[in-house]
């Protein structure tokens, strides 16, 4: 159950390296109909986009543009860092047999929200499926 826990921050870790690595945030698209580029917090830096050779838009669709917009360095780190919290919050700790122990008597229900956390995970090759809510 602990390398729950190790996977989940070792994660959180990757995406926070990232999001400090990319071009600052918050992005934006420069128009949400038929955008054409990603600019970055100064909003006019281009993050991604542009047409090529004046043709065409680089993005397949309007919404993937609008997607990679959304989830920028600020939000992801924001994530990142609610995540950790949470993860403080449930206080696990494990007990002889490797089963999750809290205060209060709620180790299960504490369990379950980390399991939650990791879901978004699921497709990396170290996630475990009895991690699997």
């Amino acid at each position: 159950m602990d390398d729950l826990i190790a996977f989940l921050r070792a994660q959180l870790d990757k995406d926070e390296q990232a999001a400090r690595a990319a071009s600052p945030g918050p992005w934006q698209v420069d128009k949400e109909t038929y955008p054409e580029a990603i600019h970055g917090a100064d909003g006019a830096t281009p993050v991604s986009g542009g047409r090529w050779g004046g043709e065409a838009s680089v993005f397949d669709k309007d919404e993937d543009a609008i997607h990679i917009a959304r989830h920028d360095p600020v939000r992801v780190l924001a994530d990142v860092a609610a995540k950790r919290q949470i993860i403080g919050l449930c206080n696990l700790d494990f007990n002889d047999d490797g089963e999750p122990s809290c205060l209060g008597g709620y180790g299960e229900a504490y369990w379950d929200v980390v399991r939650l956390l990791a879901l978004s995970y699921a497709e990396h090759p170290d996630y475990r499926e009895e991690w699997r809510p």
